[in-house]
């Protein structure tokens, strides 16, 4: 428990600065929110606190709110799209939804006033969106007009990571190395809780009956629902060379993970062992996607690496296709239909046909206010 206490207040203290030098006067303005793409429109959230909608067909500005002059919080949080809402939460602790066809707010919670800064994304799930905030809470709004239907007991110090959700129940990973259960009808704490030595670094991914969550302590882990003890941890001996930030994905018997030491790693998903990795030479910080058969990865120099996982590969993969942006990544990529969508830290947003392998003409289009 030491331990644990001593690395949380570690990360507390860098987190901040992690965000902040992201915004710093050496590096171009961009942010961690990534980009969702609803019939044919793209909605992110900016650095600036702005949600824009912009045409993929056209690539023009469908509409930004609130407009440039009456800028809000900063915007970390990717958004949702449910019904005719986007959603999204703002670092300075207010969940808004805001309508689809004229980008015009429709809530936001709470009427007055902040929770705790908001960081991970929102889930909706049965009319509810599920929040987790900096004042360690989960919160429990109606979709349709904000109302609060719950929130839990402080579960953390703070809570940065999204919840996950199977059946009946949310999931949340802390800093000070918690995996909680909770009701999503009332918010209550559940029987089972798991307890780690060190803080988790990602969002937990629910697959089946087990969560597979990376840490602070340079493993990645694999743990059985209801159960004290991990079912593995990756690497088996040493451990990687920096933290597992990004949330890993499961195809089948397979987890693939990214590493902020530029590797991205397939490992069995029953036995923790490693089929094959892949060095980017670059930090992955955001998660990997899957399209049938294709894995999608970009590194943080803003290559993207393409994986035929039908693919027999030996100890170290060899990408199917290789595309470079020109801009840093941070921000979790949508893709749908053969195109992945990307936020750049430049503040832009690209295109990239994987068919093709090369970025689709007349992206990149950017989110920056115009002078």
């Amino acid at each position: 428990m030491k331990q644990s206490k001593v690395l949380l207040g570690a990360i507390i203290a860098l987190l901040p600065l992690v965000f902040v030098s992201c915004s710093g006067a050496t590096q171009a303005t961009g942010g961690w929110s990534g980009p969702i793409v609803e019939d044919g429109i793209i909605y992110a959230g900016t650095r600036d606190g702005r949600v824009v909608a912009v045409n993929v067909s056209s690539r023009e500005l469908e509409w930004e709110w609130p407009d440039s002059t009456g800028l809000r919080s900063v915007i970390y949080s990717t958004p949702i799209v449910h019904d005719d809402l986007v959603y999204v939460g703002t670092y300075g602790g207010q969940v808004y939804a805001v309508t689809l066809n004229r980008g015009a707010e429709r809530w936001v919670y709470p009427r007055t006033g902040a929770i705790g800064a908001i960081v991970g994304r929102p889930v909706v799930v049965n009319e509810t969106i599920y929040v987790t905030s900096s004042d360690g809470r989960v919160y429990a709004l109606d979709v349709a007009y904000g109302d609060l239907k719950w929130r839990s007991e402080p579960l953390a110090d703070k809570l940065w990571t999204s919840p996950a959700v199977k059946d009946d129940t949310l999931f949340v990973s802390t800093l000070d190395g918690h995996i909680y259960g909770l009701s999503l009808e009332t918010g209550e704490l559940l029987g089972w809780s798991f307890e780690a030595g060190a803080g988790f670094a990602s969002t937990p991914v629910v697959y089946e009956d087990r969560i597979y969550v990376g840490s602070f302590d340079r493993y990645l882990y694999a743990i059985e629902i209801g159960s004290n003890e991990s079912r593995w941890r990756f690497p088996e001996e040493n451990a990687a060379g920096n933290w597992f930030w990004a949330s890993p994905i499961v195809n089948g018997s397979t987890v693939y993970a990214g590493c902020l030491d530029g590797r991205l790693y397939a490992i069995g998903a029953e036995t923790g062992e490693e089929i094959w990795e892949f060095d980017a030479e670059d930090s992955i910080v955001a998660s990997p996607v899957l399209m049938d058969n294709l894995l999608v990865v970009a590194d943080e120099s803003g290559t993207v690496y393409v994986f035929d996982v039908s693919t027999e590969f030996g100890d170290e993969a060899v990408p199917l296709k290789t595309v470079s942006i020109g801009a840093s990544v941070r921000a979790p990529f949508y893709a749908r239909d053969g195109l992945v969508y990307i936020r750049g830290e430049d503040d832009s947003i690209y295109v990239v046909d994987i068919d093709k392998g090369e970025m689709v003409e007349g992206w990149p289009v950017s989110l920056a206010v115009e002078e």
